[in-house]
Protein backbone atom coordinates (compact mmCIF):
# COMPACT_ATOMS: atom_id res chain seq x y z
CA UNK A 1 0.00 0.00 0.00
CA UNK A 2 3.38 2.28 0.37
CA UNK A 3 2.33 4.04 -3.10
CA UNK A 4 5.40 6.44 -4.39
CA UNK A 5 4.67 10.14 -4.87
CA UNK A 6 3.84 9.92 -8.59
CA UNK A 7 1.12 7.24 -7.88
CA UNK A 8 -0.27 9.18 -5.14
CA UNK A 9 -0.98 11.88 -7.47
CA UNK A 10 -2.36 9.31 -10.14
CA UNK A 11 -4.51 7.53 -7.61
CA UNK A 12 -7.29 9.63 -5.32
CA UNK A 13 -7.14 9.06 -1.42
CA UNK A 14 -9.25 6.54 -0.14
CA UNK A 15 -11.32 6.57 3.64
CA UNK A 16 -12.92 4.20 5.30
CA UNK A 17 -16.31 5.54 6.67
CA UNK A 18 -18.15 3.36 9.27
CA UNK A 19 -21.37 4.79 9.64
CA UNK A 20 -24.86 3.21 10.72
CA UNK A 21 -26.72 5.84 9.24
CA UNK A 22 -26.71 6.68 5.48
CA UNK A 23 -28.98 7.73 2.81
CA UNK A 24 -31.17 6.96 2.21
CA UNK A 25 -31.89 6.69 5.96
CA UNK A 26 -32.81 10.20 7.23
CA UNK A 27 -31.99 11.12 10.69
CA UNK A 28 -29.68 13.81 11.63
CA UNK A 29 -26.73 12.03 12.41
CA UNK A 30 -27.60 11.28 8.50
CA UNK A 31 -26.86 14.56 6.75
CA UNK A 32 -23.39 14.91 8.65
CA UNK A 33 -21.59 11.67 7.31
CA UNK A 34 -23.16 12.77 4.03
CA UNK A 35 -21.60 16.01 3.94
CA UNK A 36 -18.16 14.93 4.46
CA UNK A 37 -18.47 12.34 1.87
CA UNK A 38 -19.41 14.80 -0.73
CA UNK A 39 -17.36 17.85 0.35
CA UNK A 40 -14.07 15.28 0.64
CA UNK A 41 -14.88 13.64 -2.48
CA UNK A 42 -14.17 16.94 -3.81
CA UNK A 43 -10.88 17.19 -2.45
CA UNK A 44 -9.43 14.31 -3.66
CA UNK A 45 -10.59 12.20 -0.85
CA UNK A 46 -13.00 8.98 -2.02
CA UNK A 47 -15.45 7.23 0.70
CA UNK A 48 -15.93 3.32 1.73
CA UNK A 49 -19.03 3.56 2.62
CA UNK A 50 -19.88 0.56 5.25
CA UNK A 51 -23.27 0.79 6.59
CA UNK A 52 -26.40 -0.93 7.58
CA UNK A 53 -29.53 -1.47 5.95
CA UNK A 54 -32.58 0.73 6.82
CA UNK A 55 -34.33 -1.13 9.35
CA UNK A 56 -37.30 0.50 10.21
CA UNK A 57 -36.10 3.95 9.84
CA UNK A 58 -37.01 6.70 7.86
CA UNK A 59 -36.06 6.70 4.35
CA UNK A 60 -35.35 10.03 2.01
CA UNK A 61 -34.37 8.55 -1.47
CA UNK A 62 -33.69 12.30 -2.58
CA UNK A 63 -30.86 12.43 -0.63
CA UNK A 64 -29.24 9.44 -2.73
CA UNK A 65 -28.52 11.82 -5.12
CA UNK A 66 -25.56 13.60 -3.01
CA UNK A 67 -23.92 10.26 -2.76
CA UNK A 68 -20.73 11.06 -5.37
CA UNK A 69 -20.84 8.28 -8.05
CA UNK A 70 -17.28 7.98 -7.30
CA UNK A 71 -18.14 6.52 -3.39
CA UNK A 72 -18.37 2.89 -3.12
CA UNK A 73 -21.28 2.15 -0.40
CA UNK A 74 -21.37 -1.55 1.02
CA UNK A 75 -25.01 -2.32 3.10
CA UNK A 76 -24.87 -5.01 5.29
CA UNK A 77 -27.78 -6.90 6.78
CA UNK A 78 -27.77 -7.45 10.50
CA UNK A 79 -29.05 -9.41 13.26
CA UNK A 80 -30.88 -8.41 16.81
CA UNK A 81 -29.52 -10.49 19.20
CA UNK A 82 -31.61 -9.04 21.84
CA UNK A 83 -34.73 -10.29 19.42
CA UNK A 84 -33.41 -13.91 19.22
CA UNK A 85 -32.97 -14.19 23.20
CA UNK A 86 -36.53 -13.10 24.00
CA UNK A 87 -37.89 -15.10 21.49
CA UNK A 88 -35.86 -18.16 22.59
CA UNK A 89 -36.24 -17.47 26.60
CA UNK A 90 -39.50 -15.30 26.76
CA UNK A 91 -37.52 -12.28 27.80
CA UNK A 92 -39.52 -9.23 28.49
CA UNK A 93 -39.77 -6.30 27.04
CA UNK A 94 -37.29 -3.45 27.74
CA UNK A 95 -38.86 -1.01 26.28
CA UNK A 96 -36.23 -0.52 23.43
CA UNK A 97 -37.53 0.47 19.83
CA UNK A 98 -35.31 0.54 16.52
CA UNK A 99 -37.36 3.39 15.36
CA UNK A 100 -36.51 6.01 17.81
CA UNK A 101 -33.00 5.28 19.00
CA UNK A 102 -33.05 8.76 20.67
CA UNK A 103 -36.43 7.18 22.73
CA UNK A 104 -34.20 3.99 23.31
CA UNK A 105 -31.73 6.01 25.14
CA UNK A 106 -34.10 8.21 27.32
CA UNK A 107 -36.39 4.65 28.23
CA UNK A 108 -33.04 3.49 29.00
CA UNK A 109 -33.17 5.69 32.20
CA UNK A 110 -36.48 4.07 33.69
CA UNK A 111 -35.44 2.02 36.62
CA UNK A 112 -34.38 -1.32 35.53
CA UNK A 113 -35.89 -4.60 36.90
CA UNK A 114 -32.67 -6.40 38.92
CA UNK A 115 -33.65 -9.74 37.53
CA UNK A 116 -31.23 -11.68 35.51
CA UNK A 117 -33.20 -11.68 32.27
CA UNK A 118 -32.92 -7.73 32.74
CA UNK A 119 -29.16 -7.66 33.56
CA UNK A 120 -28.68 -9.89 30.16
CA UNK A 121 -31.03 -8.03 27.74
CA UNK A 122 -29.16 -4.77 28.87
CA UNK A 123 -25.90 -6.60 28.46
CA UNK A 124 -26.84 -6.99 24.62
CA UNK A 125 -27.71 -3.40 24.73
CA UNK A 126 -24.21 -1.98 25.97
CA UNK A 127 -23.36 0.51 24.30
CA UNK A 128 -26.60 0.58 22.44
CA UNK A 129 -29.13 -1.44 20.22
CA UNK A 130 -27.36 -2.01 17.27
CA UNK A 131 -24.54 -4.73 18.70
CA UNK A 132 -25.95 -7.02 16.42
CA UNK A 133 -23.96 -5.07 13.67
CA UNK A 134 -20.77 -5.02 14.65
CA UNK A 135 -19.67 -8.33 13.42
CA UNK A 136 -21.08 -7.27 9.99
CA UNK A 137 -19.75 -4.47 9.77
CA UNK A 138 -16.27 -5.29 10.57
CA UNK A 139 -16.50 -8.45 8.10
CA UNK A 140 -17.90 -5.55 5.45
CA UNK A 141 -14.55 -3.33 6.42
CA UNK A 142 -12.60 -5.75 5.91
CA UNK A 143 -13.36 -7.06 2.61
CA UNK A 144 -13.56 -2.95 1.79
CA UNK A 145 -9.86 -2.68 3.16
CA UNK A 146 -8.38 -5.52 0.90
CA UNK A 147 -10.24 -4.06 -2.60
CA UNK A 148 -10.03 -0.76 -2.30
CA UNK A 149 -7.19 -0.26 -0.28
CA UNK A 150 -8.06 3.17 2.06
CA UNK A 151 -5.82 5.45 3.54
CA UNK A 152 -8.00 5.98 7.19
CA UNK A 153 -10.75 4.94 8.73
CA UNK A 154 -13.54 6.81 9.97
CA UNK A 155 -15.97 6.31 12.28
CA UNK A 156 -18.95 8.58 13.63
CA UNK A 157 -21.58 7.83 16.36
CA UNK A 158 -24.03 7.57 17.39
CA UNK A 159 -24.49 4.46 17.35
CA UNK A 160 -21.47 3.72 19.40
CA UNK A 161 -21.40 0.16 17.33
CA UNK A 162 -19.67 2.20 14.78
CA UNK A 163 -16.75 2.82 16.73
CA UNK A 164 -16.65 -0.73 17.96
CA UNK A 165 -16.42 -2.30 14.74
CA UNK A 166 -13.63 0.40 13.42
CA UNK A 167 -11.84 -0.68 16.91
CA UNK A 168 -11.75 -4.00 15.86
CA UNK A 169 -10.57 -3.01 12.36
CA UNK A 170 -7.91 -0.87 13.82
CA UNK A 171 -6.17 -3.65 15.75
CA UNK A 172 -6.69 -6.10 13.11
CA UNK A 173 -4.93 -3.77 9.90
CA UNK A 174 -3.19 -0.78 12.11
CA UNK A 175 -4.71 1.74 9.29
CA UNK A 176 -5.17 5.06 10.97
CA UNK A 177 -8.62 5.94 12.33
CA UNK A 178 -10.33 8.74 12.86
CA UNK A 179 -13.37 8.51 15.60
CA UNK A 180 -16.22 11.43 15.26
CA UNK A 181 -18.51 11.83 18.35
CA UNK A 182 -21.76 13.56 17.48
CA UNK A 183 -23.07 12.82 21.09
CA UNK A 184 -20.81 12.19 23.96
CA UNK A 185 -20.62 8.54 25.35
CA UNK A 186 -20.25 7.95 28.73
CA UNK A 187 -21.43 11.25 29.32
CA UNK A 188 -24.42 11.45 27.71
CA UNK A 189 -27.21 11.16 30.46
CA UNK A 190 -29.56 9.40 28.64
CA UNK A 191 -27.64 6.63 28.63
CA UNK A 192 -27.43 4.68 31.94
CA UNK A 193 -28.27 0.95 32.60
CA UNK A 194 -28.81 1.04 35.96
CA UNK A 195 -26.52 -1.88 36.48
CA UNK A 196 -22.71 -0.80 38.11
CA UNK A 197 -21.22 -4.08 36.40
CA UNK A 198 -22.68 -2.55 33.04
CA UNK A 199 -21.93 0.77 33.60
CA UNK A 200 -18.30 -0.11 34.12
CA UNK A 201 -18.64 -2.34 31.26
CA UNK A 202 -19.74 0.32 29.24
CA UNK A 203 -17.02 2.54 30.40
CA UNK A 204 -13.95 0.29 29.90
CA UNK A 205 -15.40 0.27 26.11
CA UNK A 206 -15.26 3.75 25.53
CA UNK A 207 -11.92 3.58 27.29
CA UNK A 208 -10.45 1.41 24.87
CA UNK A 209 -12.12 3.52 21.77
CA UNK A 210 -10.47 6.57 23.22
CA UNK A 211 -6.89 4.91 23.83
CA UNK A 212 -7.06 3.49 20.25
CA UNK A 213 -8.15 6.00 17.89
CA UNK A 214 -5.78 8.38 16.21
CA UNK A 215 -7.24 11.17 16.42
CA UNK A 216 -10.56 11.93 18.21
CA UNK A 217 -13.60 14.59 16.65
CA UNK A 218 -16.20 16.11 18.82
CA UNK A 219 -18.97 18.44 17.51
CA UNK A 220 -18.73 20.93 20.28
CA UNK A 221 -15.90 22.53 22.00
CA UNK A 222 -17.49 21.60 25.70
CA UNK A 223 -17.90 18.38 24.21
CA UNK A 224 -13.96 17.67 23.72
CA UNK A 225 -13.28 19.88 27.12
CA UNK A 226 -15.47 17.65 28.82
CA UNK A 227 -13.18 14.36 27.34
CA UNK A 228 -9.76 15.75 27.64
CA UNK A 229 -10.71 16.55 31.40
CA UNK A 230 -11.83 12.76 32.10
CA UNK A 231 -8.43 11.74 29.67
CA UNK A 232 -6.21 13.94 29.99
CA UNK A 233 -4.03 12.24 26.96
CA UNK A 234 -6.75 13.32 24.49
CA UNK A 235 -5.97 16.67 24.55
CA UNK A 236 -3.12 15.88 22.29
CA UNK A 237 -5.16 14.27 19.46
CA UNK A 238 -8.69 15.43 19.50
CA UNK A 239 -10.27 18.59 17.31
CA UNK A 240 -14.04 20.50 17.54
CA UNK A 241 -15.63 19.93 14.53
CA UNK A 242 -18.80 21.42 14.27
CA UNK A 243 -21.89 20.61 12.44
CA UNK A 244 -22.75 22.58 9.56
CA UNK A 245 -25.02 23.09 6.87
CA UNK A 246 -24.42 21.95 3.29
CA UNK A 247 -25.00 25.53 0.90
CA UNK A 248 -25.47 23.76 -2.27
CA UNK A 249 -29.09 22.92 -0.56
CA UNK A 250 -30.33 26.73 -0.89
CA UNK A 251 -30.05 26.93 -4.10
CA UNK A 252 -33.68 26.83 -6.18
CA UNK A 253 -35.04 26.54 -2.91
CA UNK A 254 -38.53 27.97 -3.14
CA UNK A 255 -40.41 28.43 0.09
CA UNK A 256 -43.37 26.48 1.03
CA UNK A 257 -46.18 28.05 3.29
CA UNK A 258 -47.92 26.43 6.01
CA UNK A 259 -51.21 27.37 7.51
CA UNK A 260 -53.77 29.71 6.15
CA UNK A 261 -52.54 33.47 4.96
CA UNK A 262 -52.00 35.78 7.46
CA UNK A 263 -50.55 32.96 9.98
CA UNK A 264 -47.62 33.74 11.97
CA UNK A 265 -45.67 30.07 11.40
CA UNK A 266 -43.33 28.98 14.44
CA UNK A 267 -41.94 26.11 12.94
CA UNK A 268 -39.98 23.53 14.92
CA UNK A 269 -38.38 20.99 13.01
CA UNK A 270 -36.83 17.69 14.54
CA UNK A 271 -37.34 14.99 17.84
CA UNK A 272 -38.52 15.42 20.99
CA UNK A 273 -37.27 13.62 23.73
CA UNK A 274 -35.91 13.35 26.83
CA UNK A 275 -36.28 16.89 28.29
CA UNK A 276 -36.75 17.97 24.89
CA UNK A 277 -40.42 18.27 25.48
CA UNK A 278 -42.84 20.02 23.50
CA UNK A 279 -44.72 21.05 27.05
CA UNK A 280 -43.48 24.34 27.10
CA UNK A 281 -44.29 25.47 23.21
CA UNK A 282 -47.86 24.10 24.24
CA UNK A 283 -47.48 25.89 27.31
CA UNK A 284 -46.53 29.33 25.84
CA UNK A 285 -49.17 29.01 23.24
CA UNK A 286 -51.92 29.00 26.06
CA UNK A 287 -50.10 31.92 27.96
CA UNK A 288 -50.52 33.39 24.63
CA UNK A 289 -54.07 33.43 24.71
CA UNK A 290 -54.96 34.16 27.39
CA UNK A 291 -52.82 37.24 28.01
CA UNK A 292 -53.55 38.17 24.31
CA UNK A 293 -56.37 36.48 22.34
CA UNK A 294 -56.57 38.92 19.33
CA UNK A 295 -52.60 38.39 18.76
CA UNK A 296 -53.06 34.43 19.15
CA UNK A 297 -55.62 33.87 16.95
CA UNK A 298 -52.34 34.34 14.14
CA UNK A 299 -50.35 31.92 16.08
CA UNK A 300 -49.19 28.50 14.92
CA UNK A 301 -46.93 25.94 15.98
CA UNK A 302 -45.93 23.46 13.12
CA UNK A 303 -44.19 20.90 13.60
CA UNK A 304 -41.51 18.73 11.63
CA UNK A 305 -40.62 15.29 12.64
CA UNK A 306 -41.44 12.19 14.56
CA UNK A 307 -45.00 12.61 16.08
CA UNK A 308 -44.35 10.59 18.94
CA UNK A 309 -43.27 11.92 22.34
CA UNK A 310 -42.78 9.19 25.04
CA UNK A 311 -45.57 7.28 23.34
CA UNK A 312 -48.34 10.15 22.79
CA UNK A 313 -49.16 11.88 20.03
CA UNK A 314 -47.88 15.53 19.70
CA UNK A 315 -51.64 16.46 18.56
CA UNK A 316 -52.98 14.58 21.90
CA UNK A 317 -50.64 16.75 23.71
CA UNK A 318 -51.62 19.85 22.19
CA UNK A 319 -55.40 18.80 23.41
CA UNK A 320 -54.31 18.35 26.77
CA UNK A 321 -52.72 21.37 27.14
CA UNK A 322 -56.09 23.21 25.30
CA UNK A 323 -53.94 24.26 21.86
CA UNK A 324 -55.25 22.06 19.43
CA UNK A 325 -56.50 24.45 17.25
CA UNK A 326 -52.45 26.31 16.48
CA UNK A 327 -50.67 23.29 16.44
CA UNK A 328 -49.98 21.64 12.76
CA UNK A 329 -48.33 18.34 12.99
CA UNK A 330 -46.53 17.62 9.63
CA UNK A 331 -44.98 13.90 10.56
CA UNK A 332 -41.84 13.26 8.59
CA UNK A 333 -41.07 15.00 5.52
CA UNK A 334 -38.27 14.64 2.70
CA UNK A 335 -35.11 17.11 4.10
CA UNK A 336 -35.77 19.02 0.64
CA UNK A 337 -39.54 19.63 1.54
CA UNK A 338 -38.71 20.09 5.70
CA UNK A 339 -36.10 23.16 4.30
CA UNK A 340 -38.55 24.81 2.07
CA UNK A 341 -41.05 24.85 4.92
CA UNK A 342 -38.48 26.47 7.34
CA UNK A 343 -37.69 28.88 4.23
CA UNK A 344 -41.90 29.17 4.19
CA UNK A 345 -41.69 30.17 7.81
CA UNK A 346 -42.13 33.44 10.06
CA UNK A 347 -39.96 31.95 12.90
CA UNK A 348 -37.94 28.89 13.44
CA UNK A 349 -37.84 26.88 16.88
CA UNK A 350 -35.29 25.27 18.58
CA UNK A 351 -35.83 23.11 21.40
CA UNK A 352 -32.45 22.93 23.97
CA UNK A 353 -32.67 20.85 27.06
CA UNK A 354 -31.97 21.46 31.15
CA UNK A 355 -30.15 19.32 33.17
CA UNK A 356 -27.10 17.27 33.34
CA UNK A 357 -25.58 16.85 29.79
CA UNK A 358 -26.73 20.01 28.58
CA UNK A 359 -23.75 21.68 28.23
CA UNK A 360 -22.63 18.93 26.20
CA UNK A 361 -24.81 18.61 22.90
CA UNK A 362 -26.32 21.07 19.97
CA UNK A 363 -28.92 20.15 17.79
CA UNK A 364 -27.88 19.47 14.05
CA UNK A 365 -30.72 21.82 13.39
CA UNK A 366 -29.35 24.78 14.50
CA UNK A 367 -27.23 25.16 11.74
CA UNK A 368 -29.98 24.56 9.06
CA UNK A 369 -31.95 27.17 11.05
CA UNK A 370 -28.85 29.51 10.79
CA UNK A 371 -28.48 29.49 6.87
CA UNK A 372 -32.20 29.51 6.42
CA UNK A 373 -32.31 33.35 7.45
CA UNK A 374 -35.14 33.45 9.61
CA UNK A 375 -35.40 34.88 13.23
CA UNK A 376 -34.62 32.06 15.92
CA UNK A 377 -36.31 31.49 19.48
CA UNK A 378 -34.54 28.74 21.34
CA UNK A 379 -34.57 27.24 24.91
CA UNK A 380 -31.72 26.65 26.12
CA UNK A 381 -29.83 26.40 29.69
CA UNK A 382 -27.37 28.95 30.88
CA UNK A 383 -24.29 26.71 30.25
CA UNK A 384 -25.39 25.53 26.96
CA UNK A 385 -23.04 25.45 23.63
CA UNK A 386 -26.38 26.68 21.59
CA UNK A 387 -25.97 30.38 23.51
CA UNK A 388 -22.10 30.39 22.63
CA UNK A 389 -22.58 29.06 19.04
CA UNK A 390 -25.41 31.67 18.42
CA UNK A 391 -23.84 34.26 19.55
CA UNK A 392 -20.78 33.36 17.91
CA UNK A 393 -22.09 33.07 14.38
CA UNK A 394 -25.21 35.08 14.13
CA UNK A 395 -23.86 38.02 15.96
CA UNK A 396 -21.15 38.47 12.85
CA UNK A 397 -24.11 38.36 11.27
CA UNK A 398 -26.26 41.01 12.80
CA UNK A 399 -28.96 38.16 12.51
CA UNK A 400 -32.20 38.36 15.61
CA UNK A 401 -32.06 35.32 17.97
CA UNK A 402 -33.84 35.16 21.01
CA UNK A 403 -32.90 32.29 24.03
CA UNK A 404 -34.99 31.37 27.22
CA UNK A 405 -35.00 29.17 29.84
CA UNK A 406 -35.90 25.81 28.71
CA UNK A 407 -38.82 25.70 31.23
CA UNK A 408 -40.06 29.10 31.84
CA UNK A 409 -42.99 29.40 29.31
CA UNK A 410 -43.71 32.73 30.36
CA UNK A 411 -40.18 34.22 28.52
CA UNK A 412 -41.43 32.20 25.37
CA UNK A 413 -44.86 33.59 25.43
CA UNK A 414 -43.46 37.23 25.72
CA UNK A 415 -40.75 36.51 23.32
CA UNK A 416 -43.40 35.29 20.45
CA UNK A 417 -45.09 38.25 21.16
CA UNK A 418 -42.21 40.27 20.23
CA UNK A 419 -41.87 38.53 17.11
CA UNK A 420 -45.28 38.81 15.89
CA UNK A 421 -45.58 42.30 16.60
CA UNK A 422 -42.62 43.46 15.10
CA UNK A 423 -42.28 46.12 18.25
CA UNK A 424 -39.02 48.46 17.77
CA UNK A 425 -39.41 49.61 21.96
CA UNK A 426 -40.07 46.08 22.76
CA UNK A 427 -37.02 45.09 20.75
CA UNK A 428 -34.84 47.40 22.46
CA UNK A 429 -36.19 46.68 25.55
CA UNK A 430 -34.69 42.89 25.50
CA UNK A 431 -31.74 43.81 23.86
CA UNK A 432 -30.47 45.45 27.40
CA UNK A 433 -31.37 42.68 29.29
CA UNK A 434 -28.63 40.28 28.89
CA UNK A 435 -28.99 37.40 32.07
CA UNK A 436 -30.16 34.02 30.56
CA UNK A 437 -32.48 33.77 34.19
CA UNK A 438 -35.21 36.23 31.66
CA UNK A 439 -34.72 36.09 28.06
CA UNK A 440 -31.86 36.95 25.91
CA UNK A 441 -31.45 38.60 22.87
CA UNK A 442 -27.72 38.03 21.28
CA UNK A 443 -28.01 40.57 18.30
CA UNK A 444 -31.07 41.52 16.11
CA UNK A 445 -30.00 44.74 13.92
CA UNK A 446 -33.92 45.38 12.98
CA UNK A 447 -33.39 44.50 9.32
CA UNK A 448 -35.91 43.14 7.11
CA UNK A 449 -35.60 39.70 4.90
CA UNK A 450 -35.40 41.73 1.24
CA UNK A 451 -33.14 40.29 -1.74
CA UNK A 452 -30.57 42.76 -0.79
CA UNK A 453 -30.40 41.33 3.08
CA UNK A 454 -30.53 37.70 1.44
CA UNK A 455 -27.45 38.52 -0.79
CA UNK A 456 -25.94 39.75 1.87
CA UNK A 457 -26.74 36.80 4.40
CA UNK A 458 -25.17 34.07 1.57
CA UNK A 459 -22.08 36.40 2.13
CA UNK A 460 -21.47 35.05 5.45
CA UNK A 461 -22.47 31.86 5.37
CA UNK A 462 -19.06 30.68 4.88
CA UNK A 463 -19.03 30.22 9.29
CA UNK A 464 -21.60 27.17 8.69
CA UNK A 465 -20.39 25.70 5.61
CA UNK A 466 -20.40 22.22 5.69
CA UNK A 467 -17.51 22.00 2.76
CA UNK A 468 -15.25 24.44 5.38
CA UNK A 469 -15.99 21.20 7.96
CA UNK A 470 -14.97 18.77 4.99
CA UNK A 471 -11.54 20.32 4.74
CA UNK A 472 -11.21 20.36 8.40
CA UNK A 473 -11.55 17.02 8.52
CA UNK A 474 -9.38 16.45 5.42
CA UNK A 475 -6.23 18.30 7.29
CA UNK A 476 -6.49 15.36 9.81
CA UNK A 477 -6.72 12.54 7.23
CA UNK A 478 -3.23 14.43 5.97
CA UNK A 479 -1.26 14.57 9.16
CA UNK A 480 -2.37 11.23 9.81
CA UNK A 481 -1.27 9.56 6.21
CA UNK A 482 2.09 12.26 5.67
CA UNK A 483 5.15 10.19 3.89
CA UNK A 484 6.67 10.79 7.40
CA UNK A 485 4.65 7.81 9.32
CA UNK A 486 4.22 4.69 7.81
CA UNK A 487 1.63 4.02 5.84
CA UNK A 488 -0.30 0.84 6.79
CA UNK A 489 -0.23 -2.13 4.31
CA UNK A 490 -3.75 -3.63 3.51
CA UNK A 491 -2.27 -6.51 2.26
CA UNK A 492 -1.04 -7.76 5.86
CA UNK A 493 -3.46 -9.11 7.85
CA UNK A 494 -1.45 -10.90 9.84
CA UNK A 495 -2.28 -10.28 13.86
CA UNK A 496 2.01 -9.44 13.93
CA UNK A 497 1.84 -6.98 11.04
CA UNK A 498 -1.44 -5.48 12.84
CA UNK A 499 0.14 -5.26 16.08
CA UNK A 500 3.79 -3.79 14.57
CA UNK A 501 1.85 -1.00 12.63
CA UNK A 502 -0.27 -0.17 15.72
CA UNK A 503 3.25 0.46 17.40
CA UNK A 504 4.22 2.30 14.66
CA UNK A 505 0.97 4.49 15.07
CA UNK A 506 1.68 5.11 18.64
CA UNK A 507 4.69 6.82 18.41
CA UNK A 508 5.26 10.82 18.56
CA UNK A 509 3.53 12.64 15.53
CA UNK A 510 4.73 16.20 13.90
CA UNK A 511 2.91 18.92 16.26
CA UNK A 512 -0.30 20.65 15.03
CA UNK A 513 -0.51 23.70 13.68
CA UNK A 514 -1.82 26.23 16.33
CA UNK A 515 -5.43 28.03 15.49
CA UNK A 516 -6.62 25.10 13.41
CA UNK A 517 -9.89 24.25 13.64
CA UNK A 518 -11.89 24.59 17.34
CA UNK A 519 -8.87 22.37 18.62
CA UNK A 520 -5.40 22.97 19.41
CA UNK A 521 -2.19 20.54 20.65
CA UNK A 522 0.80 18.52 19.49
CA UNK A 523 0.22 15.00 18.72
CA UNK A 524 1.75 11.87 21.01
CA UNK A 525 1.06 8.70 21.74
CA UNK A 526 -2.23 7.72 23.05
CA UNK A 527 -0.39 5.97 26.21
CA UNK A 528 3.37 5.75 26.30
CA UNK A 529 3.69 3.55 28.52
CA UNK A 530 2.62 0.95 26.08
CA UNK A 531 4.44 1.42 23.50
CA UNK A 532 6.58 -2.09 22.94
CA UNK A 533 9.53 -2.46 20.95
CA UNK A 534 9.10 -3.40 17.55
CA UNK A 535 12.07 -6.16 17.65
CA UNK A 536 9.29 -7.40 19.90
CA UNK A 537 6.05 -7.81 18.37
Amino acid sequence: MNRKPEEQQRYPRRWLCIAQAFPPVNRSGTHRTLGFVKHLDRLGWQATVVTAQPHNDPIDATLLADVPASASVRRTAWADPVASLKHLFGFRDTGEDHREPARQQVEANRPPGRSLREWLTRLMFTPDSRTGWILPAVRASMAAIRKCRPDVIYSTSPCMSAHLAALLVRLRTGLPWVADFRDPWRDNPFRQSGFASLEWWDGWLERRVLRNASHIVCNTPTMRQCLCARMPLLAAKSTTILNGFDLDSLDGLVPVRTGAPGDFIFMHCGQFYGPRSPAVWFRALRRLLEESPDLARRARLALIGPDLYKGEHLKELARQADVADAVIVLGLRTHAEALARMAGSDALLLAGADGPGSDLQVPNKLFEYVAIGKPILATAAANSPIITILGTILGKMHAPALICPPDDDAAVARNMTLLMTHDDAAQDHVAHNHHIGDDDILADDGATHDDDVQEAWRDHLSVVDRAARATELASIFERLCQPSRPRRGCHAFTPKAGKRALWQSRQPQPPLPPGEGWGEGTYQAPNPRRARDPSRV
